[in-house]
């Protein structure tokens, strides 16, 4: 932990301050987050997670399309004899009114739009940083996010991982979205290893929204999903696989969401993707081809002008023949410091830049 903050925060004590001289952030995120999921098998076990995780970064702007962010993020699992990884955050920036183009820490928020079959909502705290490349944008009635997330490196004992792809949404109108995405996921390396995972998720869909009376702020979401896993890590199941997903939500009286999923596939596997919704099981030997899985749940916002976030969640969730209780709570409180760093001059007049 000491090593990382040391690398990270070494530059600002001995490079001349005209490196960093310009308009200067740190930005801090504290959040806490307990995550309980039900279900114990045969696609996922049960698990509950309280923990915490603590994001801090000086972001510098230098003129008016870069930006450079240097810091540092923690996070723990478990309240009682807490060990925190200390990862890096380490990014360049180059943005325009519409464009954003990110080398080194990604911003990876709501694990970037996918759907839950893409990805599993619980990388949000089990894998919450991720490095590589991402290119977003976002003008009036379309916004995308693509990016490359490199995971590790090919080595002995090792083969490389990273996964890839992303989102692009555009409004027909003021109610109606279409929407694709993909997801990809690859294992391997040509140096050390011979065998090789590559697992494609794409899907498209559609989304309707606006106010309805009483019911408040309404949506339905519905997507068709394929997936295709040539080189996949099982071989119980066929190459490609297929899954129908629809979610609908209402906020009657604005008070909270009431939400429902319907899933129902055929042959499906998504590596990173909720195993609930996968003809897989924990044990390679199990394999269900036709999957039906519904889920009810309630959510509940509460913000307080960008001082914090509450987020709460309880759902009743059936796969198959089973049934579970999850749930989960996030509290996220940022705070941020705005610094002056001023470039001296040999004169000894200060130029701020």
């Amino acid at each position: 932990m000491f090593l990382a903050l040391f690398i990270v925060f070494i530059p600002f004590l001995f490079f001349p301050s005209s490196i960093f001289a310009g308009d200067v952030v740190l930005e801090n995120t504290l959040t806490l987050f307990g995550d309980v999921e039900g279900f114990n098998g045969p696609y996922r076990q049960s698990l509950t997670l309280l923990g915490q995780e603590f994001e801090s970064f000086f972001e510098i702007s230098k003129g008016n399309h870069t930006l450079f962010e240097a810091g540092f993020f923690a996070d723990g699992q478990e309240q009682q004899n807490i060990q925190f990884n200390v990862n890096p955050v380490l990014s360049f920036k180059y943005y325009t009114d519409t464009t954003k183009l990110i080398l080194g820490t990604l911003e990876n928020e709501n694990r970037h739009g996918y759907l839950e079959p893409l990805e599993d909502p619980l990388l949000e705290f089990t894998r919450p940083i991720e490095y590589g490349f991402q290119w977003k944008e976002r003008a009036d009635g379309f916004q995308s996010d693509w990016f490359l997330d490199w995971q590790d490196i090919n080595i002995v004992n090792q083969p490389e991982i990273f996964d890839y792809g992303g989102v692009t949404r555009a409004d027909v109108d003021e109610h109606f979205d279409l929407e694709i995405q993909f997801h990809a996921h690859h294992e391997g390396g040509r140096i050390f290893f011979v065998h090789v995972i590559n697992n494609y998720v794409p899907a498209v869909g559609f989304r309707l929204h606006g106010s309805l009376p009483v019911l408040g702020e309404s949506s339905l979401a519905v997507f068709g999903v394929l997936s295709c896993d040539f080189e996949g890590q099982y071989i119980t199941g066929p190459d490609w696989g297929n899954g129908f997903y629809a979610r609908a939500g209402v906020t009657p009286w604005g008070l909270f969401e009431l939400y429902g999923i319907m899933w129902n596939a055929q042959n499906f596997f998504s590596q990173e993707g909720d195993p609930n919704y996968s003809s897989q099981g924990l044990d390679p030997n199990y394999y269900q081809a036709n999957r039906m899985y519904e889920e009810l749940g309630f959510k509940k916002e509460i913000t307080g002008d960008k001082d914090f976030l509450f987020d709460a969640e309880i759902k009743s969730e059936w796969a198959d023949a089973a049934w579970a209780l999850s749930g989960k709570m996030v509290a996220t409180v940022p705070f941020n410091l705005d610094i002056s760093i001023q470039e001296k001059k040999k004169d000894g007049i200060e130029n701020a830049n």
